[in-house]
């Protein structure tokens, strides 16, 4: 997933493992050559896992040989994007859950509603979180993310401050947070923060603590900006409050320097004691060696405000039918338990396969993570979710940072997100 989550991803260099085969070209055999794409970088565990279920999919269905394209992520995008102008995508590729409607709308997939029908919605995650505006699914799940409130164990014992609930309101994280908040060299700075509120990746910021307030950011099957709002603006001023007159979370200039530019970091390194987090941070914090904790997110006035984003397997809409069957074949048989197990053990992602989700998970995580997960809704993906997501967070930032007021980042926001949207179905319907 673009775990830029979601503001600017990293620059990567272009890693295509060439087209790695793993079986061959079509031949007169009636042999179906599926030719998979997915992101990874060359090497790293997501790459060596996936290149061993794609042995073991081959050696189950000899008829289908498997080429790979791979590449880092922001390439392999880059990448696609061309191929797909050029009607050269692969015929199966793993898609960034926010980006199956832009491809879907731009006429590039090949619509799985019925195939999807044939298999029991309700032993996997994140199937109803594909459907677009009109019912339609262009993807099938690979891995969840949902975000969370992620707590150090080690500073809550010291500060002598219990442990999140399940029952924790945005008061009760307020009131903690500040006791966790230290100046330890007596030079009237915290040197710690009970709580990070400002993230670039908006998944684990501004869009949960808005949802949660009781607004929202776009309705009418996400084609209408509805962000400025009393209650976005109620968030927002949470947040500034957290952050300036409370001070028991970093301001947005202090998170930018102490993060280096990595902001989810300041959780594994000590930093703050509690933050919110997609799954994918269960990996720092365990690379670092911290006793976390994970717990529900608070509830607002509105709820939660659980958000989710489900990375998915699509098909090319210029597949042939012989290579459609075939990449259905192999996204079965990556939802299936014994794939999904073996991916379960990188900790990357929530399986979607939900047998496998609840043993797979430490039961410590377990119950937190599906329970926002089944509460979720989509992140407002459409057609243009990149565009006007990054218009949107553009006037955000400036609100969290102080550039602007709360009220006219808001408006200029919601206006500037719309026009986006609206440009790209003026279009068309011309």
């Amino acid at each position: 997933m673009r775990v830029r989550m979601l503001a600017a991803a990293a620059v990567a260099v272009l890693t295509v493992a060439g087209t790695t085969s793993c079986g061959g070209s079509a031949d007169d055999s009636g042999a179906a050559t599926l030719r998979l794409g997915f992101y990874a970088a060359a090497g790293d565990p997501a790459d060596t896992t996936m290149r061993e279920l794609v042995k073991e999919f081959s050696a189950a269905n000899p008829s289908i040989k498997v080429e790979l394209e791979v590449a880092p992520y922001v390439k392999f995008f880059e990448r696609l994007r061309t191929q797909i102008a050029g009607g050269q995508a692969p015929q199966v590729w793993l898609s960034d859950g926010v980006l199956v409607q832009e491809f879907a709308a731009r006429g590039a997939l090949t619509d799985l509603t019925d195939r999807v029908s044939t298999v029991n919605a309700a032993d996997y995650s994140g199937i109803e979180l594909n459907k677009d505006a009109k019912g339609r699914i262009y993807g099938f799940p690979q891995g969840a993310q949902t975000p969370v409130l992620f707590y150090n164990k080690k500073m809550f014992a010291e500060a002598k401050v219990a442990e999140p609930t399940a029952d924790w309101t945005y008061d009760d994280l307020a009131a903690a947070a500040k006791k966790l908040t230290k100046d330890t060299n007596g030079d009237g700075k915290p040197d710690t923060y009970g709580f990070r509120a400002y993230s670039p990746g908006f998944t684990e910021s501004w869009w949960p603590i808005i949802k949660a307030y009781g607004g929202d950011i776009v309705t009418e099957g996400n084609r209408k900006v509805v962000v400025n709002s009393p209650q976005s603006t109620a968030a927002l001023d949470w947040m500034l409050a957290a952050m300036g007159k409370d001070g028991f979370a970093p301001d947005y200039a202090t998170t930018e320097a102490l993060g280096k530019g990595v902001v989810h970091t300041l959780f594994a390194t000590g930093r703050v004691a509690m933050s919110y987090g997609i799954y994918a941070r269960t990996l720092s914090a365990k690379s670092a060696g911290v006793d976390f904790g994970v717990a529900p997110m608070p509830k607002g006035p509105a709820g939660r405000g659980n958000v989710a984003i489900v990375n998915s397997w699509v098909v090319s809409k210029a597949a042939s039918a012989a290579q459609a069957d075939a990449a259905w074949k192999w996204i079965t048989f990556f939802a299936g338990e014994g794939p999904q197990r073996k991916w379960a053990e990188l900790g990357e992602a929530i399986p979607i396969n939900k047998q496998v989700a609840s043993s797979a998970l430490p039961a410590e995580q377990s119950k937190a993570f599906l329970e926002s997960l089944d509460a979720a809704t989509d992140l407002g993906t459409n057609a243009v979710w990149s565009e006007y997501t990054e218009a949107l967070a553009k006037r955000m930032n400036e609100a969290l940072s102080g550039a602007a007021p709360v009220a006219t980042a808001l408006e200029a926001g919601q206006k500037e997100a719309q026009e986006v949207i609206d440009r790209f179905h003026a279009g068309q319907t011309q």
